[in-house]
């Protein structure tokens, strides 16, 4: 109606959008390749998400990971253990658009890998 006021005669107008940040869902942590994903719509698993961002790292405790989701306007959490859903002991909960998926890093793992990447193996007891 606006552009029918001023600008055009009876104009016919049609918006489209093109994308959508709630249509993502958002994996990051101790995975190997963090960032937003396209969610299929409720037809998600956590175990497909963590595969779609290059499953978890070395370092990864895939007995913690978190999911972040905003229901009624507040942000709620929910733990899991990837562990056991792999095992089939428990049942791979669906992930919605705009869910954020964290997977915990194990920091003493990450510190012992980057003091042994930092040494050459064969030249740590090379004599002087």
């Amino acid at each position: 109606r606006k552009f029918g006021e001023k600008y055009l005669e009876n104009p016919d107008i049609s918006v489209g959008i093109k994308e959508s940040a709630r249509r993502n869902i958002t994996v990051d942590g101790a995975v190997k390749n963090a960032g937003a994903y396209p969610a299929a719509g409720g037809q998600t698993t956590l175990m497909q998400a963590v595969a779609l961002a290059g499953g978890v790292t070395e370092d990864a405790n895939a007995r913690r990971i978190a999911v972040f989701r905003t229901i009624g306007g507040q942000r709620q959490a929910a733990a899991f253990d990837l562990v056991s859903i792999r095992r089939g002991e428990v049942t791979d909960p669906k992930i919605y658009p705009g869910d954020i998926i964290v997977v915990d890093g194990n920091s003493v793992k990450a510190a012992y890998r980057q003091i042994l990447n930092s040494f050459p193996m064969l030249s740590i007891f090379r004599p002087f």
